[in-house]
């Protein structure tokens, strides 16, 4: 009997020892995910392509301004005559006569180049406004310089940015129509296009789109159009 007895006491000890060493055993599955990852926004691609576009756009603007910048060290180092003053046009002429005011001193072309990086900048502060009223200057005291289409298009954009359709296009088509051999000529008519799908005339949107392919069929813009032409539906 004591012999049972003390077997029976030896299992139960082996057995209480070995719960109390289970116990201790660290846990081998991981704890279930208390926060699934997040879907991707689709956001953040939309960011990202218009960041790439703003920077193209301040590639073709620096290189501009390089050019600037070399004439107006040419034309210091030449004597330091200024280029001669834009002449008004007569209806500005008129307006100045029967209103009086003080104008603004006419700027050279690397002050130009700095108001017109002024603007980019303001832009990308979201302070439309104050972009459209630096550009306007831009153009107003160089209207047949380099950066003259770019002004205009960069007007017609802080129009865009808000919302105000009618007002963008209006300067889309002053820069396809005066300035159709420049820079910001094909990136106008793309716009263009894009106004008139957001105000739903598609119809309006495909000619416009076929005609940036036509004009600038080498253009990034043109292949935009190309990509915008395939997915409107009627």
């Amino acid at each position: 009997m004591r012999r049972t007895a003390l077997a029976v006491l030896l299992i139960l000890f082996a057995a209480c020892s070995s719960s109390r060493k289970d116990d201790q055993l660290p846990s081998t599955i991981p704890p279930p995910e208390l926060h699934p990852e997040a879907a991707p926004d689709p956001r953040i691609d939309q960011m990202q392509t218009t960041l790439t576009e703003l920077l193209d756009r301040l590639d073709v603007m620096n290189a501009r301004i390089a050019k600037l910048e070399a004439q107006s060290s040419g034309e210091q180092s030449s004597g330091g005559q200024p280029p001669p003053a834009v002449q008004p046009t007569p209806a500005r002429a008129v307006a100045s006569r029967q209103a009086p005011r003080q104008e603004q001193p006419a700027l050279h072309s690397a002050q130009i180049a700095e108001e017109y990086r002024r603007g980019i900048i303001l832009v990308g502060q979201s302070r439309y406004a104050d972009a459209r009223a630096v550009f306007q200057r831009v153009f107003d005291d160089d209207p047949s310089g380099d950066l003259a289409d770019n002004a205009l298009f960069w007007m017609g954009e802080t129009y865009f940015a808000v919302g105000d359709y009618s007002n963008a296009m209006r300067y889309y088509e002053r820069v396809e129509k005066e300035y159709p051999d420049q820079n910001k000529a094909p990136d106008a008519v793309f716009k263009l296009g894009i106004a008139y799908e957001k105000t739903g005339d598609l119809g309006m949107a495909r000619r416009t789109f076929e005609e940036c392919v036509t004009k600038y069929p080498y253009s990034s813009p043109a292949a935009a159009a190309r990509m915008e032409i395939k997915r409107i539906k009627y």
